[in-house]
C-alpha cells in the first residue's frame, strides 16, 4: 500500500469502519447498521449535495441560452467560452464551485464507505483481522461479528458478506439507480436537438444501472444494500430540489418503438364488421330538407319556396298575356 492509500484509509476508511462496528454492537443487526451508517454519511454530505443539485437545476434552466450561444459561435470556441462565462456571471453562477467541488468532496467519503464495507464483508476472515482495524477506545471482539440481518432477510438465514441468492437487493439497487439518474435529467422539449452532454447523460442512465446490478449480483449483499439506501436517499433529495425530472417521460427507445409499431400496424379487425361499414358507406345519404321539413326552420324554408314559386308563376302568366296582346294587331293586319 502506498502513501496515498495509507492516508486515504487513515482519514476515510478506518473512521467509517469503526463507526460501522460501533453501530453493529449498538443495534445488534448488521444490515440495520449498514443502513444507519449510510444515512449518517449522506446527512453529513447533505449541504454539499444540495448545493450541487441547486447548481444543476440552475444550469438546466439556462440550457436554452447555452444552446443559442453554441449555435451562434459554433466555429469560434473562444467566443463561445467568453459568452458562456458572461451568461454565468450575469446570473451569479459558478459551475465549478456549484457542481464539481461538492462532487470531489463526496467521492472520497463514498469510496471510504465502500472500502470499509469491503474490509468487514470480504477481506476480514478472522477476529484478529477485525480487531486490528478498531480504535483503542473500542472494545475488541471475542468472536466474529454476526453478518446476518433479520431486518433485511426476516425469512432467510443469509449473511451479507456473500452475494444475495434471492437477487432482490441487486435488482433494487439497479432500479433505484435508474430512477435517480432519470430524475436528474431535465425534460426536453419535443423536437429539440440534445447536445453532447445530454446525450452522454442519457447513455449513462442506462449503463450505470446495469453496472450496479452486475456488481450487486456478484459481490457481497451488504454492498448492494448500501447502494440501494444511498440511491433512495438521493431520490428523496432530488425530488425536493428538481422534482421528478424526466422520470415520468417515456424513454426514447420506448417512444421510438411505439411510433414504429403504430406506423407499421396493419388492420386485423373483424371482416364482418368491415363489410357492414363498407355497405353503410355506399348507402345514399338522406336529404336534409326531408329531415327538417317539419321543424320551424324547415317550415319557413318550405313556405318561402312555395311563395317564390307562386310569384314566379304569376310573373310568367302576365308576360305571356302581354306578348299575346302585342301579337293580336299584327295578325289582324295580315288578314286584311
Amino acid at each position: 500500500m502506498g502513501q496515498i492509500g495509507y492516508l486515504f484509509n487513515l482519514f476515510f476508511t478506518f473512521p467509517i469502519f469503526n463507526l460501522l462496528m460501533m453501530l453493529d454492537r449498538m443495534l445488534g443487526d448488521f444490515g440495520l447498521a449498514i443502513i444507519v451508517l449510510t444515512l449518517i454519511v449522506k446527512l453529513i454530505l447533505f449541504p454539499l449535495t444540495m448545493k450541487q443539485l441547486k447548481s444543476m437545476k440552475a444550469t438546466q434552466a439556462l440550457q436554452p441560452q447555452l444552446s443559442e450561444i453554441k449555435k451562434k459561435y459554433a466555429k469560434d470556441q473562444k467566443a463561445q467560452m467568453e459568452a458562456t462565462q458572461a451568461l454565468y456571471k450575469e446570473y451569479g453562477m459558478n459551475p465549478l464551485a456549484g457542481s464539481c467541488l461538492p462532487l470531489l468532496i463526496q467521492l472520497p467519503v463514498l469510496f471510504g464507505l465502500f472500502y470499509a464495507l469491503s474490509a468487514v464483508l470480504t477481506s476480514a476472515h478472522t477476529v484478529h483481522d477485525i480487531n486490528k482495524l478498531l480504535y483503542p477506545f473500542i472494545p475488541p471482539f471475542t468472536t466474529m461479528p454476526n453478518l446476518h440481518s433479520v431486518f433485511i432477510y426476516p425469512f432467510y438465514h443469509i449473511p451479507l458478506n456473500v452475494p444475495d441468492p434471492t437477487h432482490i437487493l441487486p435488482i433494487l439497487a439497479a432500479l433505484a439507480t435508474f430512477v435517480q439518474l432519470r430524475m436528474s435529467q431535465p425534460k426536453t422539449q419535443p423536437g429539440a436537438t440534445p447536445d453532447a452532454t445530454q446525450t452522454q447523460m442519457k447513455l449513462m442512465q442506462y449503463i450505470s444501472p446495469l453496472m450496479v446490478g452486475f456488481f450487486g449480483w456478484n459481490y457481497a449483499a451488504g454492498l448492494a444494500l448500501y447502494w440501494t439506501v444511498s440511491s433512495l436517499f438521493a431520490i428523496f433529495q432530488q425530488y425536493f430540489v428538481t422534482g421528478w425530472g424526466a422520470l415520468l417521460v417515456t424513454p426514447d427507445f420506448l417512444s421510438n418503438k411505439n411510433n414504429n409499431a403504430s406506423n407499421g400496424r396493419s388492420y386485423t379487425g373483424d371482416r364482418s364488421k368491415e363489410t357492414k361499414l363498407l355497405a353503410r358507406a355506399k348507402e345514399p345519404e338522406p336529404k336534409v330538407e326531408a329531415a327538417g321539413e317539419n321543424g320551424p326552420v324547415g317550415s319557413q324554408l318550405k313556405t318561402g319556396s312555395h311563395t317564390n314559386n307562386s310569384s314566379s308563376n304569376r310573373r310568367r302568366s302576365a308576360s305571356s298575356r302581354r306578348r299575346s296582346s302585342n301579337n293580336m294587331p299584327k295578325r289582324n293586319a295580315s288578314r286584311r
